[in-house]
Parts: structure tokens; sequence; C-alpha cells
């Protein structure tokens, strides 16, 4: 009788149900947790360890979760670059000869009618900078052959692309922020990788290098058009 009540029990309350699916992070969790709490859990969980993270993390279920908690925690991320912008921005430009800051325009910090703006706005970039990047990841994970033992699906590579966003929380430093931020976003996108869509880390750094590499050639030809562009300028000027 004792061992027909033992095998007979509720299922585990942990971060596994009783089909042995996640039953979500912190976040996704957020309705027993509350919306705070939920969300700050998370965060830190993904900060501290983010293997578990995406070990907790709902393969399928919905897109609004992690939606809403990448433009949270990207909408901080562009509020603290706004900062660092207006801190340094100004001092950076002063470095310039006059008459090549009048050119530059962009370097500028901006109004206070720009940064407001672009902080609205930051919501909209982000959601379809997440459409945009998962898609080309997805892409290239089927490229590599990255989705061959996953049941996750797009929905899984959005999933990672989104709670990946925790990365730009390497901004909050100055100067080499932008530095930590890619290297951070490359580690969380490998154990997010292999954590929902099942892939080797083999497959999930190749299918993140190979947008990386394709962003960096299109970083080169603008600087060497722009290059091109000064040059031709200066010698108008000359």
């Amino acid at each position: 009788m004792s061992d027909e009540i033992s095998t007979t029990g509720p299922p585990p309350s942990g971060p596994l149900g009783g089909d042995n699916e996640p039953r979500g992070n912190p976040w996704e969790r957020r309705d027993e947790l509350g919306t705070g709490q939920g969300f700050l859990e998370a965060l830190k969980l993904f900060v501290v360890s983010p293997a578990e993270a995406f070990g907790q993390t709902r393969r399928k279920g919905d897109y609004a979760s992690p939606l809403l908690f990448a433009i949270v925690v990207g909408w901080v991320g562009v509020l603290i670059a706004k900062i660092w912008e207006t801190l340094f921005g100004m001092s950076i430009l002063s470095t310039f000869p006059p008459e090549l800051r009048d050119q530059l325009p962009f370097l500028v910090g901006g109004s206070s009618f720009g940064l407001v703006l672009s902080l609205i706005l930051a919501p909209v970039y982000i959601l379809v900078a997440l459409f945009i990047w998962s898609a080309l990841l997805h892409l290239c994970l089927v490229l590599v052959g990255g989705l061959k033992h996953s049941s996750a699906g797009f929905e899984g590579t959005f999933r990672v692309v989104s709670y990946t966003t925790v990365a730009q929380l390497g901004s909050l430093v100055p100067v080499l922020g932008s530095v930590i931020t890619l290297v951070w976003s490359i580690v969380l996108g490998v154990i997010g990788i292999t954590s929902l869509h099942k892939s080797t880390q083999g497959q999930a750094i190749a299918a993140l290098l190979i947008p990386l590499a394709l962003c960096c050639l299109c970083v080169v030809f603008f600087l060497m058009t722009l290059g091109a562009g000064l040059m031709a300028a200066f010698a108008t000027q000359g």
C-alpha cells in the first residue's frame, strides 16, 4: 500500500513538471512569483547561472514572455548607452578639428528632445531587431545542421535571442562595455542554443559567428566608404 501511495503522488514542483518539460524560468512563472520578483530572479539567474536559467526556460508556449523581457532589458541597455554617450560624447568630439567636427554631426550626443525620442522609439527598434536577428540565426542553425534534434523550432531561437539581451548589462562598463556585451552575448547564445535546440557547441558557435562575420564585413565596407569620403572632402578643401 505504501508503495502505491509513493508512486501516485503529485508531479514534481521544481523546474521540471510531470512530463519532464521545463516549467519555465522565474520570468515565465511570474504568475505565481509576481511580475517584479519574477523579472529580478530571472535576471539574476541568467547572469549568475545561465545554464540553469536556459535549462528552466520553456521551449515553446508564447512569444510574449521572452519579447517583453527583452524589450525591458534592451531599453535599460539603450538608456545606459545614452548616459555614457552624454558623459563622454562631447569630450571625444572636442578632440576633432572644428572643420571636421562640423562635417561629423552624428558624433554629437544630440539634444534632449533627441534623447527622449530615441528612448521612446527604442522598444520598436528592439522588437524589429529581435525578429531579424532570430530569423538570421535560425537560418544559420539550419545551414550548420544545428536543428536536427530540436523540437523548439523558430520559437526556441527567438527565446534564446530574447533572453540573451541580458548581455546588454555589459554596457554598464564604460569604454569596454560594447566588447563585454558582444562576448557575453556569444557565450549566452551558445548556452541557450545547446540547451533549447540540443545542438552541439560547435554548431552553436558557427551559427552565431556567421552573421557576426557578415556584420563585420559590412562595418569594414562602411568605414572604407567613410574614409574615402573624408579624404575627398579634405582634398577639396585643400
